[in-house]
This record gives C-alpha cells, structure tokens and sequence, in this order.
C-alpha cells in the first residue's frame, strides 16, 4: 500500500518514526517530505512553497491511505492534507485517512465519520491491514 504521513514541521521526530513503522510493516511512502530541509530552516519562498505544496497535494492524491499524526506540535499544512484525505474519502477513492496519536488541537475534522483515530500507527497497521 503506498501511504502518506502528515504532521506537524515542528514534531518530524515522531512523523519519521510512524513514516519508518509503515515501511517496516512492507509498505511504501508516496512521498517522504520531512527530507526536505528547507522545512527546518528559514521559511521557503513563494516559489519554492508553491513547489512543496503542489508535491504534497500531489502525493494525498496518489496515496492509498493517508495518515495524519496529532501532536502537542501545531500544524497548518497537515490540515489541509486532511481535507484533501477526507474529500477523497467521501467520493469513496480513499479507504484508509487514519489520525494516529492523542488528539490535542482539536478539529471537528477529526471526528468526521470517515476517520479512523488510533492511539498509535502499530494499532492501524494491525487492525486495518
């Protein structure tokens, strides 16, 4: 399965380790973005966040689940990989958009009936897979 993992710039640490979790359990990521270390330094420019963005987009549109880490971290593009996750979900392209971890910034996007919440990426990949 070729799976996308969002998450908080700020909380890369535990993002690689759900990213090295899935790939230990045979699968395959659509696109590993916290390589990108121009996320980490100065904030990009317009034309090179025009590039991350449409990489990113990209990659839930090609992904065969989508899994959003919640973290005590705040993130902004995460959401909107959610909202593409949830939208290809609802016109049923989409079976997998899993929020791993304990949710502390809460959107009632996270609660839609299509989301799976798990209290870790193991307990997906057991249940679902």
């Amino acid at each position: 399965m070729r799976i996308y993992v969002a998450g908080p710039v700020a909380d890369i640490a535990t993002v690689r380790g759900v990213q090295e979790a899935v790939v230990a359990a045979g699968h395959e990521l659509v696109l590993d973005w916290t390589q990108d270390t121009s996320l980490t330094e100065d904030a990009p420019g317009p034309v090179e966040s025009a590039a991350l963005a449409e990489e990113d987009l990209d990659a839930v549109l090609a992904a065969d689940a989508v899994v959003v880490v919640a973290s005590a971290h705040e993130g902004r593009g995460m959401y909107v990989e959610l909202g593409a996750a949830l939208a290809r979900a609802c016109r049923g392209e989409l079976r997998h958009v899993v929020v791993v971890g304990e949710i502390q910034h809460e959107s009632v996007f996270h609660f839609h009936p299509v989301v799976q919440r798990v209290a870790s990426v193991q307990d997906w990949l057991r249940r679902e897979l």
